[in-house]
């Protein structure tokens, strides 16, 4: 029996607006669901608590006794090792979460868009049938980076920890570039829509889907 929901990841580097994108994704047809959002949860899990602490220490944690999510970002993205064993605990977590999800959506044929950061580096793109990565200029994610708070050095530091741009756009089935007016964005965004609508269909009908750029 063909499948009847078409699984996307959506990544793309830190600033870049992958938010921004399943948001104009989000609609009739289509699930979004938050990596970022699960992991939070897996954070507030009493088991994986303990396992990470176990493997990071407890310098990581707030005056309550819960993980700071600030502090553990910054632990993991200056130390590759603390970052890896963080994941090897997080990651199968969140999957199982986002598989759950996705099974008792209940919409078929739908398309299922996961909305993560580390799909390209970490192989997990692999598990979807397309991937959409969002790019945008350097400076633009640094702009949008102070914004929320983050000082330049810190998101130089962070972006620095990242795949390229080019490496991490060359593994997707299709690309937004979200630098440039948001009016440009919707439009990108829309003919994603429609090519992963082409997509589901031939899924559906049980024909192969090769891999594209557009």
């Amino acid at each position: 029996m063909a499948a009847t929901t078409l699984r996307v990841g959506l990544t793309g580097n830190i600033g870049a607006g992958k938010s921004t994108v399943a948001a104009l994704l989000d609609g009739p047809g289509f699930m979004i669901v938050d990596a970022d959002r699960l992991g939070h949860l897996v954070l507030e899990d009493d088991e994986a608590r303990e396992l990470i602490v176990d493997q990071l220490g407890a310098d990581i944690l707030d005056a309550t006794g819960r993980i700071d999510r600030t502090l553990l970002g910054k632990l993991v993205f200056s130390d590759s090792g603390a970052r890896e064993r963080l994941e090897a605990i997080v990651h199968p977590r969140i999957r199982a979460t986002e598989d759950e999800r996705v099974a008792t959506w209940g919409v078929t044929p739908g398309i299922a868009v996961t909305e993560a950061a580390l799909l390209v580096e970490t192989g997990g793109h692999e598990r979807y049938h397309r991937l959409v990565v969002v790019n945008a200029p350097r400076h633009t994610r640094v702009a949008r980076l102070a914004v929320r708070g983050m000082r330049p050095a810190d998101a130089e530091r962070r972006m620095a920890a990242q795949m390229s741009d080019a490496d991490k756009a060359a593994a997707a089935d299709y690309v937004v570039d979200n630098g440039g007016d948001p009016e440009d964005t919707a439009a990108q965004v829309a003919t994603v829509r429609e090519h992963l609508q082409e997509d589901l269909r031939a899924l559906c009908a049980g024909l192969s889907l090769p891999p594209r750029q557009r």
